[in-house]
């Protein structure tokens, strides 16, 4: 197959207009189909082809990120690249993909050489879109006998680098950078005039990336399960931004469960704790438990910090979801008396007590170290037992028995 660039009939402004247009134009299909053409897009240099190319392959999940990292790093001499994150207001940040560095030097950048990068000052204010070589964020002369270079980034790095920010929303900058063995400026003048060009196609992958994080954030889930055992679902994006709510999720919001949601999206606990806990849970650097459990009046909140592959934290930034249920509701069920009373073997309990978490069969099926048909298998004779159909009505059943 012809790569993209060449098969490109639309302009820059019909590109952007595929990249923000609706739900049915988000889908890879449909951005697929539109992003195909015959010529190169008309506002590129013929040697950005391979670059714009592998940025889409990306997008459209045909190719890791990686291979785009890559090949700009073999635009420069000892050339390393990374998409990652500064917080200037924290002054810090974190090198999420990169391409020829070693884990040690990513989490030695991210633990302690982040708060000195003597470049960040300057690329936290300057104008997004526009690539730069390092002179113009710090004369060389200076970042020479700065500490970030002499105990780091001549040890692990190189010489200098060029960069471009892409986004910066809430004092945090999301931003690429090549990194080279070569100093000379006006040698790595080219490269910087590149990521300019680049840089309007990374901008609509990261919108678009975020886009359809959102609309598959509920389906993701599972919502329909926790609906079915009237467990509310708020989940919660970079910024406290609401990311997705389900049904009944929003009708405790609207009963007064704790959790509000501001005229501007953003998510609040009226309860202290479970509030800083949300911050602390958000930010970018949080390591600490991925579960906390508050009680906020008559109701209980579950917060749980997502584990994300590296795309999504960097693109989508971290996710929380706050599960909300009222501790004296019968929501939690009485998995040893159902299953007793159904005589389900312990193969098809355990199956059971994956759907009633909300767990799909994917993850049923890695968490018993079985495969997916085996799962599938056993939930079928849980259907045949208990006389349901669906996973929803499974669930209904199992939280109307009381043991009592």
């Amino acid at each position: 197959m012809a790569p993209f660039y060449r098969l490109w009939s639309c302009s820059r402004r019909s590109v952007r207009s595929v990249c923000e247009a609706g739900h049915d134009e988000d889908s890879n299909a449909g951005l697929s189909n539109r992003l195909l053409g015959v010529v190169r897009m008309n506002d590129a240099a013929p040697h950005d082809g391979e670059f714009i190319d592998l940025i889409y392959a990306a997008l459209l999940g045909e190719a890791p990120w990686e291979d785009f990292l890559d090949r700009l790093s073999r635009s420069l001499p000892g050339g390393k690249t990374t998409l990652f994150h500064h917080d200037v207001r924290k002054a810090r940040g974190a090198w999420e993909l990169s391409s020829g560095l070693g884990e040690d030097v990513v989490a030695e950048y991210a633990r302690h050489y982040s708060r000195l990068n003597p470049w960040m000052p300057a690329a936290s204010v300057r104008k997004i879109g526009q690539g730069v070589v390092a002179e113009q964020m710090l004369p060389r002369e200076k970042f020479v006998k700065t500490e970030f270079y002499n105990d780091f980034f001549r040890r692990e790095i190189g010489e200098s680098a060029v960069g471009v920010t892409i986004v910066r929303e809430h004092g945090c900058s999301f931003l690429l950078s090549t990194t080279t063995s070569r100093a000379d400026p006006d040698a790595n003048r080219e490269a910087a005039d590149r990521l300019t060009r680049l840089a309007p196609h990374l901008q609509r992958a990261f919108r678009h990336f975020r886009r359809n994080s959102r609309q598959r954030a509920i389906e993701d889930i599972g919502a329909s399960l926790f609906d079915a055992i009237d467990v509310g679902l708020v989940i919660v994006g970079d910024a406290r931004g609401l990311k997705a709510i389900s049904a009944t999720g929003q009708r405790m919001v609207e009963a007064g469960c704790g959790v509000g949601v501001t005229p501007l999206g953003r998510v609040k606990s009226a309860q202290a704790d479970a509030d800083a806990m949300l911050a602390r849970m958000l930010d970018r650097s949080f390591a600490g438990a991925n579960t906390a459990g508050f009680v906020a009046g008559q109701w209980k909140l579950t917060l749980i910090r997502l584990n994300q592959d590296r795309i999504s934290a960097y693109f989508d930034g971290p996710t929380v979801v706050v599960l909300i249920e009222r501790p004296a509701a019968k929501t939690r069920v009485g998995i040893d008396y159902f299953a007793n009373t159904h005589r389900l073997t312990a193969a098809e309990k355990r199956a059971l007590e994956g759907l009633v978490s909300g767990k799909r069969i994917s993850e049923i099926a890695d968490d018993a170290m079985l495969s997916r048909e085996t799962i599938r298998s056993q939930v079928k004779s849980v259907f045949a037992k208990t006389g349901v159909s669906s996973q929803i009505e499974l669930i209904r059943l199992a939280g109307s028995m009381n043991p009592n």
